[in-house]
């Protein structure tokens, strides 16, 4: 070992390291949401195309896994001489059915590889396109905290960066309910579109400002999560998508109350997020995927060279649609329905 490799912060401190690097801005208000930006003076050296230029300029292109399909997986073909980044939650439109990323990822310039992702669009299993676009919004926020703790839940039994499908459908299923949204194929998409003026509202209010990387929301009363990106231009292009994420669930609050943006509770989540428990596992396509856990968060992050290109995090004990406190199933132990449908998977059952 060489001394630039002893001095390389091990794998398991990164995200300590990195929160570390940041401070926390002053708030932006509007409607029922706060955000506090994440500022950073540094950025890594990292080169790659985010998923939307990448797909806008024909140099990648998603599909079916095959001309069956397979719901969990997708083929990823990356053309160019660049990485693609793949956002954790972002949502591919067309093809068989709707699909949301599982886990953020590095797609290694000039190959194809099978990326994991859950499907938001329950009630549609035939082709309207032969391949994916990408749409301007992500998975609504507590919808990506209740899927990326079944995800951990499944990489740390098996390695494998899966969702339980069923409950996601669930989900979605349950907020059109309570937002009043109707959709003939159950997309989550729709949700979105029934509100999309008060969605672009929140769009135009929350824009990036100097040395920002990242982004810390409270819905409410609560603070929900934090995204925070290896450089500002990241940010910048997903922004938007995040912020339409977040902006649903303020939006379902359906109150005037007036809020505010409290920063020790800002403080508390970045202290948490960064004591908490990771483990490392193998990456789809470059890099590697952590995962965080303690009783208080519920996070991800995908790491290349020891540096981290995209963390996200969810606060564990937050306010839950109907009004009550609740923990989520991120910090309870594996359900045996899971560890069965699991062992059937291997046995090839």
């Amino acid at each position: 070992m060489n001394i630039a490799e002893e001095n390389l912060v091990p794998e398991e401190n990164l995200i300590q390291g990195r929160i570390e690097e940041v401070s926390l801005g002053e708030p932006t208000i509007h409607g029922q949401m706060a955000m506090f930006p994440l500022l950073d003076k540094e950025e890594s050296a990292v080169d790659y195309l985010t998923l939307d230029e990448s797909i806008a300029n024909g140099y990648a292109y998603v599909t079916e896994i095959d001309e069956g399909g397979s719901v969990p997986e997708l083929k990823f073909k990356n053309s160019c001489e660049k990485r693609i980044f793949l956002m954790e939650g972002e949502e591919l439109v067309g093809a068989k059915q709707n699909r949301t990323l599982n886990i953020s990822l590095l797609a290694p310039a000039e190959k194809e590889i099978t990326i994991p992702v859950t499907c938001v669009e329950s009630g549609r299993w035939a082709y309207d396109s032969p391949r994916f676009k990408t749409s301007n919004r992500a998975h609504f926020s507590r919808g990506r905290r209740e899927k990326m703790a079944s995800v951990s839940e499944f990489m740390n039994y098996s390695d494998r960066p899966e969702a339980n499908q069923s409950e996601v459908w669930d989900e979605i299923s349950e907020k059109a309910k309570r937002m009043k949204s109707h959709s003939r194929t159950g997309a989550m998409g729709d949700i979105f579109e029934d509100h999309g003026a008060r969605v672009s509202d929140y769009v135009k209010a929350f824009t990036a400002v100097e040395n920002q990387s990242g982004m810390l929301v409270m819905v409410g009363d609560d603070i929900v999560g934090l995204d925070l990106f290896d450089n500002k231009e990241s940010l910048k292009k997903l922004m938007p998508k995040l912020v339409r994420s977040f902006a649903l669930d303020a939006i379902e609050l359906n109150t005037r109350k007036k809020y505010q943006a409290r920063i020790e509770d800002a403080e508390d989540l970045l202290k948490k997020s960064a004591t908490a428990n990771t483990s490392v596992h193998p990456g789809v396509g470059d890099g590697n995927n952590l995962r965080l856990q303690n009783e208080e968060v519920i996070g991800g992050a995908l790491s290349l060279d020891y540096q981290v290109i995209h963390l996200s995090v969810f606060k564990n004990d937050v306010r839950s649609e109907s009004g009550s406190h609740h923990r989520n199933r991120g910090s309870r132990v594996r359900r045996a329905s899971y560890r069965r449908s699991y062992r059937r998977r291997e046995e090839g059952i």
